[in-house]
């Protein structure tokens, strides 16, 4: 269809601008916070920050559940049901609104007035109010409408505004760091820019989808898998959130400053990949619901194009990370993060988190949430377990041993369901790529170990960077279409035009 693969251009273009802005001026802020505020106060802010990213858990069962009710809806053109759907969404959010509220201001006590920091207890109050105000306007006003865009192909209006947010709230940071070193005023710079995005973004749904009608009787049915997805979704957000916040209740908190500034450049690069993915996400999803036979032969090529493009990426992390981290941290003396064995893990973690996600994604398009939930427990289970007695002998290291325990556990689970109980094919169509290019990182890693281009100079890492690039993601490529030349000659067809997506 002529509108979905325009949809999907928009998509991949207005992501990686989103993209390239928001990694360039991730890396900008923390280093100011270090110089300013010392380790601790970056520690302290971290931990805030993962707080709140676990509090979207709340509507996060209902969000992945109106996701997957709106495809087949969206795909059929069928309004009236859809605003049925989106109606009941939006009672489950006014009420989550409260809730969200009330935990925000025991949270807010808690940091301020309870847990000792080296932040005034009233400042810290403070922070942390304005951090919910964005998310309490979203419950209550704008959250139904975002999904229903990304469903409808739109999400590269969701990245042009997230776009302005980053260039305009972090310019608002660097002034008020520049002229001042007050945290509340860096914080309400964010509130302020991020409260006027969200108010464009309602406006244009509200002029673009004139047929959604809130008063519809509401389809509580169709999110009735919505306990089943938190699930899930809490499974997601243990294994993104966890480490930082037990690290800072079983270490300290210069401990999660180090911690976090590694989560800095991995978080980005996840980022990079989930928007590029979410940019056709939406066509799959209608796509599985509407022409399987199209869906199965369109996946195949894009698991194994994704899972090769994935190792690629990590496999540069892994031999150019440690140099970096080096440079960008130069001069901080007060912790030390020069740590070899923690971005191999990070990239070993990083690599079976992303590299799961195409097989995962068929749960999605299923609905089968409610059917696997035990495979989210059991993953919650296993990393909190190993995790907490990990890091008793291995400290910020032995976090992430077990974040990969449950995603090994995880990944074998979904492999297994995915492929025999929806796909309907064999297991090893997905376990081939993951060994020919589980093969290949290790053959990299038995040239180029995490320290080999330690302490260099920036141009030179660079240059290293660059020719050794070329000989990797080409041994990759190589490897992967000797393996499938059918999921390559797919990928072409779709390039030339052949086959509509």
């Amino acid at each position: 269809m002529v509108r979905t693969g325009s949809r999907i251009k928009h998509n991949l273009i207005s992501s990686l601008i989103y993209q390239i802005v928001l990694i360039s001026l991730s890396f900008l802020l923390p280093r100011l916070y270090l110089e300013n505020f010392g380790s601790e106060v970056n520690g302290v802010l971290s931990t805030i920050k993962q707080i709140f990213t676990y509090l979207c858990l709340l509507e996060a069962g209902v969000g992945l559940a109106t996701t997957q009710a709106l495809y087949k809806r969206i795909g059929e053109e069928d309004y009236q049901s859809a605003s049925s759907v989106l109606a009941a969404t939006n009672r489950y959010y006014k009420k989550t609104g409260i809730v969200y509220f009330a935990i925000v201001l025991i949270i807010a006590v808690v940091y301020a007035y309870i847990i000792p920091t080296v932040i005034n207890s009233h400042i810290l109050f403070l922070i942390v109010i304005l951090n919910a105000i964005p998310a309490l306007f979203s419950y209550f006003v704008q959250a139904k409408y975002r999904i229903l865009m990304e469903v409808d192909g739109r999400k590269y209006v969701l990245n042009h505004a997230e776009t302005f947010l980053q260039l305009a709230s972090n310019a608002g940071k660097i002034l008020v760091l520049l002229l001042t070193d007050s945290l509340i005023l860096i914080q309400l710079v964010y509130c302020i820019i991020a409260l006027i995005q969200l108010v464009f973004l309602y406006f244009y749904a509200k002029r673009r989808y004139k047929w959604l009608d809130l008063s519809s009787k509401p389809d509580f049915e169709a999110i009735s898998q919505k306990n089943s997805v938190l699930v899930h979704q809490l499974s997601g957000m243990v294994f993104n959130n966890t480490d930082v916040i037990l690290i800072s209740v079983l270490c300290d908190f210069k401990a999660t400053s180090i911690y976090a500034i590694y989560n800095i450049f991995f978080s980005q690069m996840q980022n990079f990949i989930t928007g590029i993915v979410s940019s056709f996400n939406f066509a799959l999803g209608q796509m599985f619901h509407t022409d399987r036979e199209k869906f199965d032969k369109t996946f195949e090529a894009y698991e194994t194009v994704y899972i090769m493009a994935t190792c690629i990426i990590y496999t540069l992390m892994a031999v150019f990370l440690l140099p970096l981290i080096q440079i960008y941290t130069s001069g901080i003396n007060d912790a030390d993060y020069n740590n070899a064995l923690l971005v191999l893990l990070f990239a070993i973690m990083n690599l079976l988190a992303n590299g799961k996600l195409p097989i995962n994604a068929i749960l999605e398009y299923a609905g089968a949430f409610e059917k696997t939930r035990s495979h989210a427990i059991w993953e919650m289970i296993i990393n909190i377990t190993i995790s907490v007695v990990a890091i008793y002998f291995l400290g910020i290291c032995g976090a992430i041993l077990g974040t990969i325990a449950a995603l090994l556990y995880r990944s074998i689970v979904t492999i297994y369901y995915s492929n025999k109980k929806i796909l309907e094919r064999r297991q090893f169509s997905t376990y081939k790529i993951w060994i020919a290019n589980g093969a290949v990182f290790a053959f990299v890693m038995l040239i180029y170990f995490v320290d080999t281009f330690s302490n260099m100079s920036f141009l030179k890492l660079l240059l290293n960077g660059v020719i050794h690039s070329v000989w990797i993601a080409g041994l990759y490529l190589l490897v992967n279409y000797l393996l499938n030349r059918s999921a390559f000659k797919t990928l072409f067809e779709l390039y030339r035009g052949k086959k509509k997506v």
